[in-house]
């Protein structure tokens, strides 16, 4: 799960449990009819306000989000500056073989387009396309998050209405009077809560992921582009530079910079690439010192 949303959620929580527990009784704090009225309410309302589907997909999109790790973007880019060079000797079709180790789909699957010889219009068309696609489906994932934050409180509202509707009418019972404005005040607390430390901090969190992956699958489309242009590999890699952060930037140019490699060295790293794509570039490299 990603690090900082699961110490987000813990220091948050644990915070509110501590003030809870040291000015009273947690269990006092405890109401399922509360929690009812607040995870019922929302649910219900999302799901009249969104398809199923929608509901599905967003929380498909945040458990990709949570759990899995952050692309290393200078992968990408030895990679591709690697792929260039061959098919630079070579040719496109030399790459055809390799491409279906590559993980990401949305690189796989323009690497296959760029081999098979598709025009360079409708190329940049289909990558467009599928960034517009994925931006569409991020969006709506927050949407989805946004809408079940503003619901909470307000159905922490609705119990606390309930909860005072409930003590007005036990107002000849002492007894009852404590129950019905524990409901009142739980229910609110529970609302809010879950706004404030659930739904819109995930929102917040998915709007975040959906701007570098963005900028990750554009980056990608300029390679793609212009690696089926034939466009030198230097320029193709100063071009995929431009994207990533200039402490990244700088450390890929310190390591890459004015290393050069021999027709064999190349050959071996090229073959050993499917391994090796996950290694440190200072292991691959020295790999390579008998090459």
């Amino acid at each position: 799960m990603d690090k900082s949303t699961l110490f987000g959620f813990l220091f948050g929580a644990g915070l509110i449990f501590l003030a809870i527990v040291s000015q009273g009784n947690f269990f006092a704090f405890v109401s399922i009819a509360s929690f009812l009225i607040v995870t019922g309410g929302v649910f219900s309302a999302t799901l009249i306000n969104y398809s199923f589907q929608h509901i599905s997909e967003t929380f498909t999109i945040l458990k990709q989000t949570l759990t899995n790790t952050r692309s290393d973007m200078t992968e990408y880019i030895e990679m591709m500056t690697m792929f260039a060079r061959r098919a630079r000797r070579n040719g496109l079709l030399v790459l055809d073989d390799d491409v279906g180790y590559v993980e990401d789909d949305y690189l796989r699957s323009g690497l296959e387009l760029a081999i098979d010889g598709i025009s360079d219009e409708n190329l940049q068309q289909i990558l467009d396309d599928e960034i517009e696609s994925l931006e569409r489906r991020q969006e709506q994932g927050v949407k989805v998050l946004e809408s079940m934050g503003g619901y909470s409180p307000a159905f922490g509202m609705i119990g606390t209405i309930i909860g005072l509707v409930l003590m007005l009418q036990s107002l000849e019972d002492p007894e009852s009077l404590g129950v019905g404005l524990s409901i009142a005040l739980i229910t609110t607390l529970y609302g809010t809560t879950m706004a404030n430390l659930v739904f819109t901090p995930l929102a917040g969190k998915l709007q975040e992921r959906a701007e570098q992956l963005v900028i990750e699958k554009t980056m990608l489309r300029v390679g793609i582009v212009s690696l089926a242009n034939g466009e030198n590999p230097r320029i193709m890699e100063k071009k995929m530079l431009s994207y990533i952060k200039p402490d990244e930037r700088a450390e890929y140019l310190r390591i890459h910079g004015s290393k050069g490699f021999s027709q064999q060295q190349e050959e071996k790293m090229y073959n050993n690439w499917v391994n090796q794509q996950k290694d440190k570039w200072e292991n691959v490299l020295s790999g390579l010192e008998t090459g």
